[in-house]
């Protein structure tokens, strides 16, 4: 039987023509391509017995509706941009759920056409509005070892909108913690041991129906040993603790105006230390897999005494391919030269540096953007 993908609810759209043959889950026709639902009636009927299409059609239709000129940071600022509106607006006429899933899908077109900028993008770029951003950062992450697991498209768009909403109740509290010397008050912490919870609670008041999202964002903080919150849960599920870890590793090296970022690999090293538990939570190991010790956007001095940055992943977790910032004397250089690790012996990466150890910017657009369109 030919590979199936299946349909959510708001894929169907009322009064437009289907742009695919839709079958069962016994792979029994439905309905015809080209056949348009006039009513809700309709969409209910055919929720109730599933709904598939052709994986391979699928992904041809996709394409060929995708706008001929793809621009990442574009689609990123204006996932951002809506996200914040949302989580301000918390709408309950219904609309909450298909426009999470809507900014959930376009996340993870960028996850999947451009997951090296998009980890550069993590690594380097102060964001304006750190929690929201914070919260795409880790949904970019999440869908990027999904991706690499074979996780269907229906349980990585839940992923994903978890993700985008697991702290949509302390967004506001997340800001404030952005500037703020003092310790966490009495009230602040116990807002945030609630947030998961509270989270959940909201997003079911704004009419989220999907389970596995609802359980992802209740259980995200919690671990296999019992010793998250807010439940003390010992048996997360897996969407859960793939947003931990992610959330995790954002956290740890996202620059933020109050904080210096963790160095990757150490940030890595740290997640699975911490998060491991004894192989409880095979997704640490997962996450260090897909985006190497070097991701993206990380400095670098290379043996051969140049300094540089990582361009993007190499055929191994070793061996990324840089783009020179400065010469061995410590010189700028003029026009980045780009150095594969994995061929090159001189090129091979010396020790990670942290972004002020350098005396140079990184010029984020000349070195990603063009290759990105």
């Amino acid at each position: 039987m030919a590979e199936m993908h299946r349909l959510e609810p708001d894929q169907l759209k009322l009064d437009q023509p289907l742009p695919w043959d839709v079958y069962d889950g016994s792979g029994h026709l439905l309905l015809r391509k080209g056949f348009v639902i006039q009513s809700d009636d309709q969409i209910a009927t055919l929720i109730e017995r599933g709904m598939y299409v052709n994986a391979a059609e699928y992904r041809k239709h996709e394409a060929e509706n995708t706008p001929a000129r793809y621009d990442a940071m574009s689609l990123w600022e204006s996932v951002q941009a809506h996200l914040a509106f949302i989580a301000e607006a918390m709408p309950q006429d219904g609309s909450m759920q298909p426009e999470i899933t809507r900014l959930a899908r376009q996340a993870m077109l960028i996850s999947e056409r451009s997951p090296d900028l998009a980890l550069a993008a993590i690594m380097l770029l102060d964001q304006r509005n750190y929690p929201v951003a914070h919260s795409l950062h880790t949904a970019l992450i999440a869908d990027m070892v999904a991706r690499s697991a074979d996780w269907s498209a229906a349980e990585r768009t839940s992923l994903v909108c978890a993700a985008l909403t697991m702290n949509i109740a302390m967004l506001e509290l997340q800001l404030r913690l952005c500037n703020q010397q003092e310790k966490l008050s009495p009230q602040q912490r116990t807002a945030i041991n609630n947030h998961p919870a509270e989270s959940a609670r909201q997003l079911i008041v704004c009419g989220v129906e999907d389970d596995e999202w609802l359980r992802a964002v209740l259980e995200h903080h919690e671990t296999p040993e019992g010793l998250g919150y807010p439940r003390k849960v010992r048996t997360p599920s897996d969407l859960a603790m793939l947003v931990h870890t992610a959330d995790v590793f954002c956290a740890k090296v996202s620059p933020r105006s109050h904080r210096k970022p963790m160095i990757a690999s150490e940030a890595t090293k740290s997640v699975f230390t911490k998060l491991a538990h004894g192989g409880k939570n095979p997704f640490p190991a997962m996450l260090v897999k897909e985006i190497g010790i070097y991701p993206p956007g990380t400095i670098v001095r290379l043996v051969s005494g140049e300094t540089g940055v990582v361009l993007k992943r190499g055929p191994n977790a070793k061996s990324p391919v840089i783009a020179t910032l400065m010469n061995a004397s410590g010189m700028p250089s003029l026009k980045p030269v780009i150095r594969h690790t994995a061929t090159d012996a001189s090129a091979a990466v010396g020790m990670a540096l942290s972004l002020d150890r350098i005396m140079i910017g990184v010029n984020f657009h000349q070195l990603w953007g063009a290759a990105e369109h």
